[in-house]
């Protein structure tokens, strides 16, 4: 009995010395929370628009081309001007007038007939490195898509020169209809031969440019659209030919020259059908549609808040803790504790219960307010959201004590708090994911309590699920060595002074 009148007196002390500084208690609730609605009515969910110059050759037709382009990403782009002078526009990048320049080549037609890619220069004037790579990004996708409007003014113009050989088309088909009928009767087959031979010839040659160009297209994006095109186009050249090769029109067989006019038939019918046919469907004929299969539209916010909720809760226990027992050792507090019968172990219990009271105050309030003020979704358990909370505040106040056991004045107390609190902003997946650092110091991120909290407050409150429940035990495995490391600490440091 007297053991839990003991550790409750520091229990009593802890909280008591708290809520004499009333200020402190509302700025650790409302000024997190002032804070996070500040950013959150205050962020834009879209990118802004970048400030571009597009620097084109003199050629009329490519400036036009590019100021079709401007107008397709205009989303993304704010044209401040379509010029010539292209070290006007650098100058006015430096100057910080744009934001980036994208120069056209000049004479692009030439290069490419050359053997050589035309090249789209992009200068831009970011030194964040996300930003710089979603300028990457915005590079690659912005040729891409000059590349596809390229190809579709090609499949345009195959659908335009495939619309002139329908007489063509239709004097080959009445050639070897012709023959056929000759060569079951008694008509002058051999002069019917060199005429189809020739219409034949003739259609082959007006279809194969712009089919050639359906055919690169199909080799790099895959089946699309005009596949069955390219195979009746395919089948009949090989009838063709071999119509072609023969010099005796005794020696062709009645059956092949059938199997040619029924195959002129397929390809009249899918020629139709290609000319009926949208550009932008051949060229692309796949679309994309990113789905996530979380519950519930999550903002940037909600993103960011049950990170903010885990750095806040591990930082203002440590700041406690570490500020409460240093205040002791300079006070002169532990000569008394030494002659009082208080063992070591009450003292750090003692101190525990009042910080994880107080802590679990001030998150319960931080949580509420996220949730049913900023709307922050909260589509998991309860359960294991509040004991997240509880393990991150036991491990948190270990470390606090840790923390007070290596400084020696307030002040450095103060430093130490602030340099964990750098650690943890840096290394706890609060602002980068863990992925994207190298193992070492992933598993030294670990070593902080934030760490998992993080990860178990996001998965839960945003996901529904745990997508890592191994944090969960490795958070109170950190709680317990914790707590034995700040007490046998503590215990040295207190009956050695």
């Amino acid at each position: 009995m007297r053991r839990i009148i003991r550790t409750g007196a520091f229990v009593r002390k802890e909280i008591m010395q708290v809520l004499r500084q009333p200020g402190l208690m509302v700025s650790l609730v409302l000024g997190p929370f002032a804070i996070l609605l500040l950013f959150g009515s205050g962020l834009r969910e879209e990118d802004p628009a970048v400030k571009t110059i597009f620097v084109v050759p003199s050629d009329s037709r490519i400036a036009q081309e590019v100021e079709q382009f401007a107008q397709a990403q205009s989303e993304r782009l704010t044209v401040e001007g379509v010029q010539q002078d292209e070290e006007d526009a650098l100058r006015r990048l430096r100057r910080g007038d744009v934001q980036m320049v994208l120069v056209f080549p000049e004479n692009a037609e030439g290069t490419i007939r050359g053997g050589e890619q035309a090249q789209v220069n992009v200068y831009h004037d970011q030194i964040d490195p996300l930003e710089t790579q979603a300028i990457q990004l915005f590079t690659r996708t912005g040729v891409d898509e000059i590349n596809q409007q390229v190809l579709r003014e090609l499949v345009r113009s195959g659908q335009e020169e495939s619309a002139d050989v329908d007489q063509r088309l239709a004097a080959a088909k009445a050639s070897v209809d012709a023959l056929n009928q000759q060569l079951s009767g008694d008509g002058d087959a051999q002069q019917q031969l060199q005429l189809a031979q020739g219409d034949l010839a003739g259609l082959a040659l007006a279809l194969g440019p712009s089919l050639a160009v359906l055919g690169g297209i199909q080799e790099t994006s895959g089946p699309g659209e005009s596949a069955a095109l390219l195979e009746a186009y395919q089948a009949f050249t090989a009838s063709s030919d071999q119509l072609g090769q023969a010099n005796d029109a005794s020696s062709i067989d009645a059956q092949q020259v059938s199997q040619l006019a029924d195959e002129l038939d397929t390809l009249e019918q899918e020629l139709e059908t290609f000319q009926s046919l949208s550009p932008e469907v051949i060229v692309s004929p796949f679309a994309g549609s990113a789905q996530r299969v979380v519950e519930g539209s999550v903002q940037l916010v909600d993103f960011y808040a049950p990170a903010v909720l885990a750095l806040l809760v591990q930082h203002m226990v440590v700041t406690f803790v570490a500020l409460s027992i240093v205040r002791e050792r300079e006070l002169g507090t532990n000569e008394l504790f030494r002659a009082a019968p208080v063992t070591t172990a009450e003292m750090v219990i003692g101190k525990y219960v009042a910080f994880a009271i107080m802590g679990a105050v001030i998150a319960t309030a931080l949580v509420l307010g996220l949730i049913y003020s900023l709307g922050v979704p909260m589509v998991g358990s309860w359960p294991i959201v509040l004991t997240t909370i509880g393990l991150l505040l036991l491990a948190s106040t270990g470390l606090g004590f840790l923390v007070a056991l290596a400084a020696n004045t307030d002040s450095q107390a103060v430093q130490y708090a602030m340099l964990l609190l750098l650690a943890s902003i840096f290394f706890s997946g609060f602002l980068l994911s863990l992925e994207r650092f190298r193992p070492v110091l992933t598993w030294l991120a670990r070593v902080l309590p934030v760490t998992s909290g993080v990860v178990l407050l996001r998965d839960e409150m945003l996901r529904g699920q745990l997508t890592q429940p191994l944090h969960l035990t490795l958070l109170a495995v950190l709680a317990v060595i914790l707590f034995v490391a700040a007490w046998r600490l503590f215990r040295r440091r207190l009956y050695a002074s």
